[in-house]
């Protein structure tokens, strides 16, 4: 069955209660263990967190989801990506770079809001699930 890395931009929906489909999405993936995050994600919500119980409840809600390592080899491996990118033209932030790596590297289908994952994936071959209209 194959896994999701899902990025930042459903997860905020998800917490704000934004969208019913993404909300009963997300919590079918979480309970088939199909879910994935980086250090990149992680960061990205704790550092958007406005108060101390919120920072504790995403470290919390994510202690049982399957956490993606990021060592010197992914590194490397992502700073390809970049450069293949560069050299077609595209620029994108490093962070989203880097959860398109990880998804690439570990067959992995992006889940996002973020539109330009679709043409990172076309460019770079990997997987993604862009939501639209939410």
């Amino acid at each position: 069955m194959i896994s999701y890395l899902v990025d930042t931009s459903i997860w905020v929906d998800f917490f704000r209660g934004k969208s019913e489909a993404i909300r009963n999405r997300v919590l079918d993936l979480v309970a088939n263990n199909r879910v994935y995050y980086n250090g990149i994600v992680i960061s990205e919500l704790l550092t958007g967190a406005k108060s101390q119980k919120q920072f504790d409840f995403i470290i919390d809600n994510f202690s049982g989801l399957n956490y993606l390592e990021m060592d010197k080899d992914f590194f490397v491996y992502s700073s390809r990506i970049i450069y293949q990118l560069k050299r077609s033209g595209l620029t994108l932030p490093m962070s989203d770079v880097f959860i398109a790596a990880h998804a690439k590297q570990n067959n992995l289908i992006v889940f996002s809001k973020d539109k330009h994952f679709e043409l990172t994936g076309r460019k770079v071959g990997f997987q993604y699930e862009v939501i639209k209209n939410f």
